[in-house]
């Protein structure tokens, strides 16, 4: 039995009957008044509850509910420009090391921006025209940071999450990993969070976190994510490894480990603990910037400590975001990259916006394929 239902811009009071469960929303009106911001699409949020799933999403401007989702559901951009479907798939820890079985893309920090990121990957050929993975048994990597900034934050997770299941099944890989505003959100810091996401959490009664806990299908798929990756001997990581990193207790599957076990903790939680403190601090992996930026207070990894860095990990080059530079960057002799950029700006501009892995050469790639050239030409 499904019920549906639907919350307007007026204040008023829904109620929900599922499985003789009465379930409560109210929408107040210091809501109603500021329920256009709202926009116009959001979602959808899967939360599995009693052995069903809740379907909430805003469409064309008003909070539906649903239990008893049917797949393939619709996901739909702000814009309403961009419309594509996604089942559900098993969910799983991914590995931390991958062999690659040919090239390697890497992109970072869409932040919400779905046009920047729809842009370079169908561009590149990495989807197709509707919105289906098309790149074969290439990898992709995106190096965190999809939260925060953007409109489009759950069309892009969905997007990523279809791609993930599809590229598997011809041999492909896509990698997502976790950046700082993903820890940003799970521990309900909203410093940078759009008002749309505030109101609707607000209506429902909810923090926002709780859209990504543990028992909602993209909370439970983000919170199993890594925090650092090698595939061959390329090492991703979202902002960057510390003098601290080469502490021998920090292998790839420890800093991995860690992070999950208490990235979804508030930060008086975390704080309980030594990993904790460290792993979301200024020193650890999802916020470092000493290996791009020189000055004292980031205190900056020297040629030293980065050799060590690349013999510890058994990695060649080490690939980061996090960091905004006005191109694709890269530093130490070209054995640290760095790839994030401001991705609309440079759309926009015709400027560079990640780069291809291709054996033994690394391409510089743009929103036009034939601008795409080697790495420091």
């Amino acid at each position: 039995m499904k019920h549906f239902s639907k919350m307007g811009i007026t204040s008023f009071r829904t109620r929900l009957f599922c499985c003789f469960v009465a379930v409560f929303f109210t929408l107040d009106d210091a809501h109603a008044q500021n329920a256009k911001s709202l926009g116009k699409y959001d979602g959808p949020y899967l939360f599995h509850e009693e052995g069903e799933i809740k379907l909430v999403r805003v469409e064309d401007g008003e909070i539906e509910i649903k239990v008893g989702a049917e797949e393939p559901f619709p996901v739909t951009t702000e814009n309403g420009q961009h419309r594509f479907e996604v089942s559900l798939h098993p969910i799983k820890t991914p590995e931390w090391s991958y062999k690659s079985q040919g090239n390697i893309m890497v992109i970072s920090d869409p932040h919400g921006d779905f046009e920047s990121f729809y842009s370079i990957l169908k561009t590149q050929k990495v989807i197709g025209d509707n919105y289906e993975w098309v790149f074969g048994k290439n990898d992709l990597v995106i190096n965190g940071d999809v939260f925060d900034r953007g409109q489009d934050v759950l069309p892009i997770f969905w997007l990523i999450y279809k791609l993930e299941a599809e590229a598997e099944k011809v041999g492909g890989s896509v990698h997502f990993l976790l950046g700082n505003h993903e820890e940003m959100i799970l521990r309900g810091n909203y410093k940078y969070m759009q008002d749309k996401y505030h109101v609707l959490a607000d209506s429902l009664g909810k923090s926002y976190r709780d859209f990504w806990a543990i028992n909602t299908e993209l909370g439970k798929w983000l919170q199993l994510r890594n925090t650092m990756e090698k595939i061959d001997d390329h090492l991703f990581v979202h902002a960057g490894l510390s003098s601290s990193m080469l502490d021998p207790q920090w292998t790839i599957p420890a800093v991995n480990d860690a992070v999950r076990a208490h990235i979804f903790e508030v930060k008086e939680e975390r704080q309980k603990s030594s990993a904790g403190k460290f792993l979301f601090a200024t020193e650890g992996p999802l916020w470092y910037r000493g290996m791009v930026r020189p000055e004292e207070k980031y205190h900056p990894l020297s040629e030293i400590e980065l050799d060590k860095m690349l013999i510890a990990f058994d990695a060649k080059r080490i690939y980061l975001g996090h960091t905004i530079f006005p191109e694709v960057t890269q530093f130490y002799k070209g054995r640290v990259l760095a790839v994030n950029v401001n991705n609309e700006s440079n759309r926009l501009h015709g400027r560079s916006r990640g780069l291809i892995l291709e054996s033994d050469k690394m391409l510089v790639i743009y929103d036009d394929i034939k601008k795409n050239k080697m790495m420091g030409k």
